[in-house]
């Protein structure tokens, strides 16, 4: 994997860099998730292209799997739990609705194979069992960390309601919830393992979000 080159590998660095803070104070860029972004960059083989940590979104569509083609449009989203008022507020005028939660997804380039592999480990290691290599080029081998949150709940069909929404909002928080937990997990992980920050073990860590989900029901 010796396709990176440096000098093309610090220029996009900079160049997302630079997008990230700009769009910090445009308020783009989920809070959540902005401080541990900015630590990775500080890292001189990493850097963040894209992330989310994880949301709840309302979407006009007959089915989910229209999200990767046509007849889906997203309506809302949150990046925090919501009040189910919102929710059905959001869902009033349509006649296909889907309540939908995903995990967080972080997208980030190592400048070499071993900084790839340990960040695929890191993230496989804090349960985003899908985390991967995905790509590579002169500017990086692009590595996604994904967390395994996911609910697809139907609101409504041909303007009828098919499901409660206080029930389903109260499940969407409750996974959302979940999902920020192990994405706190997975920043500790990356905070100890790469930057030498004191952070609770991943035992410790597994006991909270056992203690969590047991509160959560």
């Amino acid at each position: 994997m010796g396709v990176v080159d440096r000098r093309v590998f610090e220029a996009r660095k900079k160049a997302f860099v630079d997008r990230l803070e700009r769009e910090a104070l445009q308020e783009r860029v989920d809070g959540d998730v902005l401080p541990l972004l900015r630590l990775l960059n500080q890292h001189p083989d990493i850097y963040t292209t894209s992330s989310c940590s994880g949301r709840i979104m309302v979407a006009e569509a007959v089915r989910p799997s229209y999200s990767k083609g046509r007849g889906f449009r997203p309506v809302a989203r949150w990046h925090h739990p919501v009040p189910s008022e919102l929710v059905a507020e959001a869902v009033a005028q349509l006649d296909n609705a889907w309540l939908m939660v995903r995990g967080a997804i972080l997208h980030l380039a190592a400048a070499d194979a071993k900084t790839a592999y340990r960040l695929v480990e890191i993230g496989r290691g804090t349960g985003h069992k899908h985390s991967g290599i995905i790509a590579m080029n002169r500017g990086g081998i692009f590595v996604e960390i994904l967390g395994e949150e996911r609910l697809d709940i139907p609101l409504k069909r041909n303007g009828a309601a098919v499901t409660d929404v206080a029930v389903a909002v109260d499940m969407a928080n409750k996974t959302l919830v979940l999902a920020k937990l192990r994405l706190y997990w997975l920043a500790a992980r990356l905070e100890a393992e790469l930057f030498g920050v004191d952070a609770p073990t991943s035992e410790e860590i597994r006991r909270a979000i056992r203690r969590a989900a047991s509160c959560l029901g």
